[in-house]
């Protein structure tokens, strides 16, 4: 195997691991990500792996075929305009979770604002807002020190400038201190099918699952965000599609207004709305 091409060797791999996990594109993923070149550059000049490279793509693979997700083997993973670094200790960020970032900046324009990313993870949602909106003033979040290691690596690989706070959802904040807030918190069921899906075993189970049918920590944001949130001000937050009607309720029974849901790519909601009066 050892300084055969590229495209001959993804081919062959891809053949030989149909039935499993690492698919045809993460194989060609992989391959990129171990030369450091694009598909271009991939597809043009066919470039050979050495035989450590062809060592090192097998190893890659063998971890894929395990379920272990593509973003955790090659420390990347792309998020709106931007390449975020991620690791064990944070989600991987979902396509879903840019519905987030896309409604915040139709609501808002360049005017300066207040804003803070509840269990930011990775950072994904703060950092693309700030990325959009640089004259904002963005705090970052989360609970777990390990995972704001993380949003700190994306933050200075970004140059992005950003409040990083270790806080146990808003216990570290000031009543009245924000324009918007928004959370992609914790939210599946600890009996949820989807968390034997491909990948999710590796991800942290504390950033995935909820008690009382995943609802503890959006109602717990629900009810007491509206505390921290200036006049006028928002609170959006991702929930499960199945999960809507429930957080529909919670917004109403915490007195938000102009209460309203955002569909996802698949027209399933996936973001409520709810504003302070």
């Amino acid at each position: 195997m050892s300084g055969e091409n590229s495209l001959e060797l993804i081919y062959q791999l891809s053949k030989k691991n149909l039935d499993q996990y690492c698919s045809k594109q993460d194989v060609e993923l992989l391959v990129l990500h171990i030369l450091g070149i694009n598909r271009n550059v991939l597809y043009r000049e066919d470039p050979s792996l050495t035989e450590n490279q062809s060592i090192m793509l097998k190893y890659f693979i063998k971890r894929r075929n395990l379920g272990e997700p593509l973003a955790y083997i090659i420390g990347n993973k792309g998020f709106w305009n931007l390449e975020l670094f991620v690791d064990e200790n944070v989600l991987v960020p979902r396509p879903e979770t840019e519905l987030l970032v896309e409604r915040i900046l139709s609501l808002y324009n360049l005017s300066p604002l207040r804003l803070l990313d509840l269990g930011t993870g990775s950072g994904a949602i703060g950092l693309s807002l700030i990325s959009e909106r640089p004259s904002w003033e963005v705090y970052c979040s989360d609970l777990s020190f390990k995972a704001l290691k993380v949003t700190q690596e994306n933050k200075n690989n970004n140059k992005m400038n950003v409040h990083l706070i270790n806080a146990d959802w808003l216990s570290a904040f000031s009543i009245n201190s924000f324009d918007v807030i928004v959370s992609n918190p914790p939210y599946v069921d600890q009996n949820d099918k989807r968390l034997f899906e491909d990948g999710v075993s590796f991800e942290p189970m504390e950033a995935l699952v909820a008690e009382e049918r995943g609802l503890k920590d959006v109602q717990h944001i629900i009810r007491h965000a509206k505390d921290y949130l200036r006049d006028s001000g928002c609170l959006l937050v991702e929930h499960a599609p199945e999960q809507s009607k429930d957080v529909i309720d919670l917004f109403n029974d915490y007195s938000y207004s102009s209460i309203r849901q955002f569909q996802d790519l698949n027209g399933d909601d996936r973001v409520s709305f709810g504003k302070i009066v």
